[in-house]
Order: structure tokens, then sequence, then C-alpha cells
């Protein structure tokens, strides 16, 4: 099995950092919006994806729907969430198998 490999680089250029720092505010502001509207996405969201971009969100059937949604409606928020809402049910069971 191959390994991972994990970077740590240093960013000094006062623009690359500028950009970094407004990509996430943009990440944290539609955190906060699917965080306050969480109750009224969940019911017609369990088992589907939902996204988040521009404080607006999306119920999606597929990861690629989800995405071209957000780059058609919200082409310039590069802080876009989507994220799998897990459907209703009863005991999840995780196991390893090898």
């Amino acid at each position: 099995m191959a390994s991972a490999q994990f970077i740590i680089e240093l960013v000094n250029d006062p623009a690359e950092s500028a950009q970094l720092a407004s990509i996430y505010e943009q990440l944290r502001l539609n955190a906060d919006w699917l965080e306050t509207h969480w109750p009224d996405l969940v019911p017609r969201a369990l088992g589907k994806l939902i996204a988040v971009a521009g404080q607006e969100a999306f119920v999606a059937d597929s990861a690629k729907e989800a995405w071209e949604w957000a780059e058609t409606q919200h082409a310039n928020d590069l802080g876009t969430l989507v994220e799998y809402v897990l459907p209703a049910g009863g005991p999840r069971f995780y196991a390893n198998r090898r």
C-alpha cells in the first residue's frame, strides 16, 4: 500500500494570504448560514446532498449536480460547501475489512 504524503508550506505572499483569507471568510459565512437553516433543509435532504453557496442552499441527488449548481448560480463564491445528509434510520455499523 502506498503511503500518503503530507506537505506543509509557509505562505509569505501577502496577495495569496489575502485570497486565502477571503475564501475562508466565504466558507465561514456559508457554514454559519447552513447552521441556522439546517432544520429547514433536513426533512427534504435526507439521503441527498446539500450545496451551500452565497448563503443559499440547493438539495441535489448527486455531488456533480450540487457542484454544477454552485458553479452556475454562485461562480464567485469559492467557499462553497457540499455535504451529504445521512438518511434517517436505525443504528449504523462500521467495520474494517481486510
